[in-house]
């Protein structure tokens, strides 16, 4: 979304721990040979991992995968390089629209947020570098945001002619921080939206993954059938009353406790040993 990100170029740092399993033109999909569970997408169009019409497909179709499978319990979102998490949108893209094919755009775009905030397992973003734009949204829509301390965020719209992001950053961060980010442009560090809990985690470059990973095994060690459950009535109660969203908690409480995980972490407890949540 800027011109300066057309300067940089990206540098592989996922590290000799990752193992790629596919490949495509956006989006490379790996594994972690120490906990098979987790699996890393990572953005790939250097040299600002700008984000296309196919991006968006390729995000939503991959995520959207993830429904019945029984392998991955969680998922850790990154941007290939050292420099950027993602630019945003494809501004190569963004100046061909017309107001037809931008609603179609939107389309997908909305599909591809969409489909990391309801996915069925978590979703952790390690950024990486700048997350500006569409890719300020996505790791705003992520559950667990761990960042590098040299990481940026902003929502540079204002200077390329567009409009977007300011509902899903208002959801993390105060309005007066939203609208000044929106109306200048500007970017905030890693360590400013930390002060408000968009970011969990700030850290070194060199440890981004290692913590990222850290968190993405915890999660993975947790039952599967309470996790999904417990992602699902948080993003369904987001916007409810305390009452009413404690309300639908106590539902899902009735069918957790109905389930054999419930019943085995419970027992784990108790036992003071390591649960073994079978499928």
């Amino acid at each position: 979304m800027i011109k300066a990100v057309e300067r940089f170029v990206s540098k592989n740092h996922l590290g000799g721990d990752i193992m790629t399993k596919n490949s495509s033109t956006s989006i490379i999909t790996s594994t972690v040979p120490s906990n098979p569970h987790v699996l890393v997408l990572t953005i790939n169009r250097p040299p600002a991992n700008a984000i296309s019409q196919s991006t968006y497909i390729e995000v939503t179709t991959i995520l959207s995968s993830l429904r019945g499978r029984k392998d991955i319990r969680c998922v850790v979102l990154t941007g290939q390089g050292e420099k950027f998490f993602s630019a945003g949108s494809d501004v190569n893209e963004l100046g061909e629209l017309n107001p037809n094919s931008a609603r179609e755009r939107s389309h997908y775009a909305r599909g591809a947020f969409e489909s990391i905030r309801n996915c069925v397992v978590p979703v952790v973003a390690a950024v990486n570098g700048y997350a500006l734009g569409s890719g300020l949204v996505m790791s705003m829509l992520c559950d667990i945001v761990v960042a590098s301390e040299h990481a940026k965020f902003g929502l540079p719209e204002i200077n390329a002619g567009v409009m977007g992001g300011t509902k899903h950053l208002a959801r993390v961060v105060p309005e007066k921080v939203m609208r000044l980010m929106a109306l200048t442009g500007r970017m905030l560090e890693a360590t400013e939206l930390q002060k408000f809990g968009a970011v969990n985690y700030v850290c070194p470059k060199d440890r981004l993954m290692e913590t990222a990973l850290a968190i993405a095994n915890e999660i993975a060690s947790k039952s599967p059938a309470a996790v999904g459950l417990m992602k699902e009535v948080m993003n369904l109660t987001e916007s409810m009353d305390i009452a009413t969203g404690y309300h639908v908690e106590t539902y899902a409480t009735a069918i957790i406790t109905s389930h054999p995980h419930s019943k085995e972490a419970a027992n784990a407890f108790k036992e003071r040993r390591p649960p073994n949540f079978q499928e």
